[in-house]
This record gives structure tokens, C-alpha cells and sequence, in this order.
């Protein structure tokens, strides 16, 4: 697979092929970092620092109330 550099404004910019663009899961606003690597260069995507945190909270969802009383019992009567 081959691609060119491109004058993009007052800068230069490389061009993605479709098909990496989809294998690596990539999309217009999509951030990389660049790297060289012995007369290379090695693009990784980064992730979202959030883009774990839904799983997360709804893994962590329990059916009970969280206690934040501690050792006081939650289902208290004040009659």
C-alpha cells in the first residue's frame, strides 16, 4: 500500500488510506502520536481517557443503595 504527502494550507499532511483508516477503527477527529523509528515512522491511534468509563460505571452498578453511613442500618424507621 502506497500514499503521497499533500500540500494541506500552509502545511503538509499525509493522506489515510479507507482501509487502514477502517482496520485501525480511525475517523476524521480520530488523535495519533507519531513516532520515528529507524528511518520510519510508527502512527498509533490514542484513546479516549474516558472512552472506558461507561463499561466501567455500568459494571460497578449495583441493585442496592450505596451505604454512606456506614455501619448505620439503610432501611431505618423514624416512626
Amino acid at each position: 500500500m502506497q500514499t503521497h504527502i499533500v500540500q494541506i494550507g500552509n502545511s503538509l499532511g499525509l493522506r489515510l488510506p479507507k482501509t487502514v483508516l477502517s482496520t485501525l477503527g480511525l475517523s476524521r477527529d480520530s488523535r495519533l502520536s507519531i513516532q520515528t523509528k529507524a528511518g520510519g515512522i510508527v502512527l498509533t491511534p490514542l484513546k479516549s481517557p474516558r472512552s472506558t468509563w461507561q463499561a466501567a460505571f455500568m459494571a460497578d452498578a449495583a441493585d442496592e443503595p450505596d451505604n454512606l453511613w456506614g455501619d448505620m442500618p439503610l432501611a431505618e424507621s423514624w416512626d
